[in-house]
């Protein structure tokens, strides 16, 4: 292989680890990028009770139970919380989401092949998960200048800069804390979805990931 491109960090050192990549091996890591919003997309403006979102397929990996625990601590009039997606894990969810009494303040939105109106409408990113490379629902939701909470795995320490455009957890405790943390300080959740943005800008369009890739083409042409 001539080029070996990774789209995290995390991965480039998977590789090695995993020894497919060696001293040898001609490695770059370019990250995963995505389409700019218009400007009449984006949307700082916080709303009471906070709207929380999570947009991942139903799926062991995809852990949206520790999210639903985690709100459980929350005052039941502090927020609301949608998920987007569907799958093999949806229904015990839903389940849960009853066993809890929480049906009021929480939604199940299904699949959407547009995602852009939940951007618009929420306050806050969230990706409960198991383990990612570098996912791209982070990088939509930062382009819509989302701050962001999501769990300390995989390549989502490189988007997420703790404390500056969102918080990074390991547990259902620590993520009802940092929930709670944003419920009583909006302007926070408004200056962190503005960081969210500016990260975005500065590494993650799909224009800058395209021209990275095109660049490495033509040096391996030349």
């Amino acid at each position: 292989t001539d080029l070996f491109i990774c789209v995290s960090y995390y991965d480039e050192k998977i590789g090695k680890r995993d020894k497919v990549l060696d001293s040898t091996s001609n490695v770059k890591v370019i990250h995963n990028g995505s389409t700019t919003p218009s400007e009449q997309s984006i949307n700082y403006s916080v709303h009471m009770p906070l709207r929380l979102v999570m947009i991942a397929r139903f799926s062991p990996q995809k852990d949206q139970e520790t999210l639903i625990n985690a709100v459980t601590k929350l005052p039941k009039d502090s927020y609301k919380l949608t998920f987007v997606g569907d799958g093999e894990t949806l229904q015990t969810n839903k389940e849960l989401v009853s066993k809890y009494g929480l049906n009021h303040n929480i939604k199940f939105a299904g699949f959407k092949d547009d995602i852009s109106d939940e951007l618009i409408n929420n306050d806050v990113y969230i990706l409960s998960t198991h383990y990612e490379g570098l996912p791209i629902s982070i990088i939509e939701a930062m382009s819509y200048g989302l701050p962001i909470l999501a769990t300390n795995v995989g390549g989502n320490s490189e988007m997420l800069e703790n404390n500056i455009n969102g918080f990074l957890f390991t547990s259902k405790d620590e993520l009802a804390e940092k929930l709670n943390y944003l419920i009583n300080n909006p302007e926070t959740v408004k200056k962190m979805g503005q960081e969210s943005y500016r990260i975005f800008s500065d590494e993650y369009s799909l224009s800058q990931c395209l021209t990275k890739i095109n660049n490495s083409y033509l040096e391996l042409l030349d």
